[in-house]
C-alpha cells in the first residue's frame, strides 16, 4: 500500500472516530434495547468504514482510480446515511423515552412534594392535636386539683363542724351538770330548810323548858369542874374514862326520859362542851402534879391546850349561832347559855 493511501485511511478512521463520539455523546441511552440497537449501528458503521477503506485502497490498483474511489465514497455515504437515519430514529425514541422519564420524574417529584406536604400537614395536625391534648390534660389536672382542694376544704369543714358539735355537746353536758348540781344544791338547801323548820317546830314546843335546861347545863358544868378539880392527882386516861362513863350515863338517862331528838342533840352538845372543859381543867392539874425536871421541858402541852381551847370556843360559837338562828326563826327572846370561861 502506498504511503498516500495509508494517510487517507488514517484520516478517514480519525474522522470516523471523531464523529462517533459526537453522535454517541449527544444521546443518553437509558433503555437497554435501544442501547443494544445503538451499539449494533456503531458496529455496522465501523464495519462499513473498514470495508470501504479496503475498497478505496483496492481502487489504487485499477486504471480509473478516481472513478473507483468516487464510487466507494458514494457507497460509503449511502451506507453511513442509512446508519445515521437509524441512529436518528433511535435518538428520537431515546428523547421520547427521556421526556417520558423526565415527565414521570417530575410527576414523581410532584407526588413526592405533595406527599411531603401531606406528611408535613399531618405532622402539624398531630402536633396541634398533641398541644390540644396537653391543654386538655392541663385543664383536667387543674380541675382535679380544684376538686381535691374542694374535698380537702369540705373535709376540714366537716372536722370543724364535728369539733363544734363535740364542743356544743360538752357545753350541754356541762350545763346539764351545772343544772344538776344547782338542782342538788336547791334540794339540799330545801332539805336543810325543812330540817330547820322541823327543828324550829320541835324547839317551839320546848321553849318553856329552855331556862330549865340552861340551869341544868350550868349545874352540870359546875359538877364537871368540881370533879376535875378533885381529880388533880389522877392521870389523864383515868379522867377521860370517868368523863366517858359519865357521858354514857347521861345518854342513858336521856334515852330513858323519852326526850325528843332536838333536846337530845342539845344535851349532847352541852355534855361535849362540859367534857372539853373538864379536859382543859384536868390537863393543867396533871401537869402541876408532876415534879419539875432539872432542865426546862419543851412547851409541848401549850399547843394541845390551845387546840382544846379553840375547839371549845368553836363549839360554843356553833351552839350560839344555832340558838340565834332558832331565835330568829321563832321570834322569841333568847335565854343565853352560861359560858364556861
Amino acid at each position: 500500500m502506498r504511503p498516500r493511501h495509508v494517510r487517507w485511511v488514517a484520516r478517514t478512521l480519525a474522522l470516523a472516530c471523531a464523529v462517533l463520539p459526537a453522535l454517541t455523546l449527544g444521546v443518553d441511552i437509558s433503555d437497554p434495547e435501544l442501547s443494544n440497537q445503538m451499539d449494533a449501528l456503531q458496529l455496522q458503521r465501523v464495519t462499513v468504514n473498514a470495508e470501504h477503506n479496503q475498497r478505496d485502497s483496492a481502487c489504487y490498483g485499477r486504471f480509473l482510480v478516481n472513478a473507483c474511489r468516487a464510487d466507494v465514497a458514494r457507497s460509503r455515504r449511502m451506507a453511513l446515511a442509512l446508519i445515521k437515519q437509524q441512529e436518528l430514529a433511535l435518538s428520537q425514541q431515546q428523547r421520547v423515552l427521556l421526556e417520558q422519564e423526565a415527565a414521570r420524574a417530575a410527576q414523581a417529584r410532584q407526588e413526592t412534594a405533595a406527599q411531603q406536604e401531606l406528611d408535613r400537614q399531618a405532622r402539624l395536625a398531630e402536633r396541634a392535636q398533641r398541644e390540644q391534648d396537653a391543654v386538655q390534660r392541663n385543664a383536667e389536672r387543674e380541675t382535679e386539683e380544684l376538686e381535691r382542694q374542694a374535698r380537702v376544704a369540705e373535709r376540714v369543714q366537716r372536722e370543724a363542724d364535728r369539733a363544734q358539735r363535740l364542743q356544743d355537746r360538752a357545753d350541754l353536758e356541762l350545763e346539764a351538770q351545772d343544772r344538776a348540781a344547782a338542782q342538788a344544791e336547791k334540794e339540799r338547801a330545801l332539805l336543810e330548810k325543812q330540817a330547820e323548820h322541823a327543828a324550829v317546830a320541835a324547839d317551839a314546843s320546848l321553849s318553856e323548858g329552855q331556862a330549865e335546861k340552861a340551869r341544868a347545863l350550868q349545874d352540870k358544868r359546875a359538877a364537871h369542874a368540881a370533879v376535875a378539880a378533885s381529880a388533880g392527882a389522877v392521870a389523864g386516861p383515868e379522867a377521860r374514862q370517868r368523863a366517858l362513863e359519865q357521858k354514857r350515863a347521861e345518854h342513858a338517862s336521856v334515852a330513858a326520859s323519852g326526850v325528843s331528838g332536838t333536846e337530845a342533840r342539845q344535851r349532847a352538845l352541852d355534855e361535849k362542851r362540859a367534857s372539853h372543859s373538864a379536859t382543859i381543867i384536868a390537863v393543867p392539874l396533871k401537869a402541876a402534879s408532876k415534879p419539875l425536871p432539872s432542865t426546862p421541858a419543851p412547851a409541848a402541852a401549850q399547843p394541845k391546850e390551845s387546840a382544846l381551847a379553840r375547839k371549845q370556843q368553836e363549839l360554843e360559837e356553833r351552839i350560839a349561832e344555832r340558838e340565834r338562828r332558832l331565835r330568829e326563826q321563832k321570834g322569841s327572846p333568847s335565854v343565853p347559855l352560861p359560858s364556861s370561861h
